[in-house]
């Protein structure tokens, strides 16, 4: 996207919803647009790009006549006066395919990362939902031709192998679904591809939180589905006592579950099996529940930390307002406050950070 696409969609981002008019206005009055006017995308055309792309969407006409009545009780108009927003579901789609681009890229290789989106940029218009289990089906040859009108050319031969070896994985990351007119036919298992992605991430956290032996054991229960606490053990090579307290860490963050298997009626400890698995499906609403509560201590103390500053950092606006009519300006800071700023610039900077991955985690296990 260019800078005009962007100054677009933020407009919208920060209004909720515009006319087009409207929108234009605000982003000929933004600075960055004046900046790079001389090579700007026209508005005209870069809204008409972010519409064909489905980044922009009209606001639907009910949720116009219901939440846009003026003082005379009229509706706002429609047909040439629309409403537009941002559609956050085209974004998410976009970022599923990215994510699924990846990991293809990451288990696989360059070729068949690059197979795959393509595979995806063809039958995204046909995704009714964003989390769609699989892609509707695509042709060899509609695959070949796509690749071939890219900039990225990839022999014909290679293609044809890597889609055979992408359909031959176990990680069954695409489906061979039968031929059509002598050509086959493919989807991509988005469904089972994010799933992959969830538990990599969920391992991350398992080996971050408990350690490596702790992550051996849930890597073993997500595999082997039940076992037994001795068999644990042994399959992971660590002494019994030690799987035993991890795994009771585990189950008290809510990562494994335990079950009794009872062999006489009055479940005498003895006579009793206690099985251990995993519920991906509980782990991954479990994470998700942790992202957010994570999301919401981190943004309360980026406010916090900028807060003690802030007579340091309304000096410095000020000064950087009055630059910005033409005029000129200095701040005398003592060497306490100077120290100060820099030391809540590089929290400012480690939180943001922390935050911009946290969001992506929020979209693979919340979204997604």
């Amino acid at each position: 996207m260019s800078e005009t696409h962007v100054i677009l969609l933020e407009g919208l981002l920060e209004h909720g919803r515009l006319r087009s008019h409207q929108l234009f206005a605000r982003a000929i009055a933004s600075p960055d647009y004046a900046a790079q006017e001389k090579s700007a995308v026209p508005l005209d055309k870069a809204f008409s790009q972010l519409v064909e792309g489905r980044f922009v969407e009209r606001v639907p006409v009910g949720y116009v006549s219901h939440h846009n009545e003026d003082a005379a009780g009229e509706t706002a108009l429609l047909s040439d006066d629309a409403l537009w927003r941002v559609n956050a579901e085209e974004f998410n789609r976009r970022f599923r395919h990215i994510a699924c681009a990846a990991l293809v890229r990451e288990k696989v290789d360059e070729a068949a990362g690059h197979l795959l989106s393509t595979m995806l940029e063809i039958t995204r218009t046909r995704e009714t939902k964003v989390n769609e289990e699989r892609s509707t089906a695509v042709s060899e040859a509609d695959i070949l031709q796509k690749l071939c009108d890219s900039d990225t050319r990839i022999d014909t031969e290679i293609i044809k192998r890597v889609l055979g070896k992408l359909a031959a994985d176990t990680s069954e990351l695409i489906s061979n679904v039968g031929d059509n007119h002598g050509g086959a036919n493919y989807c991509v298992n988005m469904r089972h591809i994010v799933d992959l992605i969830r538990i990599k991430e969920v391992e991350a956290v398992v080996r971050e939180r408990f350690g490596g032996p702790a992550c051996r054991i849930f890597r073993l229960l997500l595999l082997k589905r039940n076992l037994e606490q001795k068999q644990m053990a042994e399959m992971a090579m660590i002494p019994v006592k030690d799987t035993r307290e991890l795994l009771y860490k585990l189950l008290k963050a809510e990562y494994v579950q335990i079950q009794e298997v009872a062999r006489t009626s009055d479940h005498a400890p003895s006579q009793t099996f206690y099985l251990w698995r995993v519920d991906l499906l509980k782990v991954v609403e479990q994470v998700g529940h942790e992202l957010y509560r994570t999301t919401s201590n981190l943004r309360a103390r980026l406010i916090y930390e900028l807060s003690q500053e802030r007579e340091t950092l309304m000096l410095l606006e000020r000064a950087q307002d009055k630059i910005a009519r033409g005029g000129e300006s200095t701040v005398a800071l003592t060497s306490g406050q100077r120290l100060n700023l820099v030391r809540m610039r590089t929290i400012a900077t480690r939180l943001e950070s922390s935050l911009l991955r946290l969001d992506e985690l929020v979209l693979i296990f919340n979204v997604m």
